[in-house]
């Protein structure tokens, strides 16, 4: 009797444990999601802003393969093209307010527009990962967190793949990786701002091979606009064809419900 008691209170103690860690992890998802700033999580709707982009700038520090145009053609044709991007909380889209013909009749069939166009919206789209917090599980996500030499360990399981997060003592997201993959690996640095957590580097291996000369570097500066912070400055570094891009994002306006 006195072995089956044992048992029970052992056995009782055990479960209580579990409920202990699984109601930690839940809390420490919650309060990690609580950190950063996601205005499209509040109620942010869309934002528009203009594209500043210098072309004669951009052309000293990348190789240039020629398919662009010529540097008159450029200056005629190409640079005085006012871009405007539309973020909303599922993409961004670039507009030229040009006609798909009338881009199509640009110096080389518009390919410096279109190399620009796919630039602001790559850098944006992954951007917008962090503005919908979506770069953490939901709440809702099982979870295991466990202290790291660098401060948590954060695991989840997505379908069959067991993933890795890292995360800062602050609860700042540092990478994330897919277990028995690390060649398919993320890493992040976020700053504090006015409303949590602002993401300012995001790097991730092209075509999922992560290493150094294989890798595409975004970063962000920010700019407030309507009590959000929205992105200013933007970079774009592809390490494995020596490629950059810098573009600013300016006349900003945001569309939010009440």
């Amino acid at each position: 009797m006195r072995l089956f008691c044992s048992a029970l209170v052992f056995s009782l103690c055990a479960a209580f444990c579990q409920a202990q860690t699984a109601i930690n992890d839940a809390t420490f998802l919650k309060q990690a999601r609580a950190k950063y700033d996601a205005p499209f999580e509040r109620n942010l709707q869309s934002f528009s802003c203009a594209v500043e982009f210098n072309w004669k700038q951009h052309f000293t520090e990348v190789v240039r393969l020629g398919d662009e145009g010529t540097d008159e053609e450029i200056a005629k044709f190409i640079q005085p093209i006012n871009n405007r991007v539309i973020v909303t909380r599922q993409n961004a889209a670039v507009s030229s307010g040009m006609t798909d013909d009338e881009e199509k009749k640009l110096p080389h069939g518009g390919m410096a527009e279109g190399l620009l166009k796919h630039a602001v919206q790559f850098s944006l789209n992954n951007w917008l990962g962090a503005s919908n917090n979506a770069f953490l599980p939901p709440e809702s996500t099982p979870v295991h967190v466990e202290p790291s030499t660098s401060g948590y360990k954060l695991e989840f399981k997505v379908q069959t793949f067991d993933i890795e997060m890292l995360f800062a003592r602050d609860m700042s997201l540092q990478s994330e990786s897919a277990r028995g993959f690390a060649s398919n690996r993320r890493e992040t640095d976020f700053r504090p701002g006015a409303q949590g957590f602002l993401m300012t580097s995001y790097r991730l291996g092209e075509d999922g091979d992560f290493r150094p000369g294989n890798r595409i570097i975004l970063t962000y500066t920010y700019q407030s606009v309507g009590g959000y912070q929205l992105p200013e400055q933007v970079s774009i570094n592809r390490e494995s064809h020596h490629e950059a891009w810098h573009y600013k994002l300016v006349n900003c306006t945001v569309q939010a419900t009440k």
